[in-house]
């Protein structure tokens, strides 16, 4: 008498149709990095009109001219902010994750050193 198992066809079950598998992995990664990727591009916009109010902010307690020493550090903050939603508007989502995985391929270290500092200011900052 044979087994449900030997009848439909399942015998060897750890030689499973690897090659499909994978295939089907790497069509579901496509698809979610897409969604993804139009998830971010849907939001970019708001993320764009905080930056610019932001660094026009900054550019504004700038010109008052009551900071002293630290006057140079906020205008240099403020032109940082610009080009960086100049960038982010000018770019598709695609093309600043290639270009955020070669600047850390070229400087790990600086990455995971941001990363620390925004967790430690983060924590401070989120402190209940």
């Amino acid at each position: 008498m044979a087994s449900v198992i030997e009848g439909s066809g399942i015998q060897d079950s750890s030689f499973v149709n690897t090659k499909g598998t994978k295939e089907q992995g790497k069509r579901l990664a496509g698809v979610t990095r897409e969604r993804v990727y139009q998830q971010v591009d849907s939001k970019k916009g708001e993320v764009l009109q905080r930056l610019h109010g932001l660094a026009d902010t900054l550019q504004g307690a700038g010109k008052e001219g009551n900071l002293g020493a630290a006057q140079s550090l906020v205008d240099s903050a403020a032109q940082v902010i610009h080009r960086v939603s100049d960038r982010l508007e000018r770019g598709s989502t695609e093309e600043l994750v290639r270009d955020a995985q070669a600047q850390i391929r070229q400087r790990p270290g600086v990455f995971i050193a941001g990363c620390l500092a925004i967790g430690f200011l983060a924590g401070r900052f989120l402190k209940i």
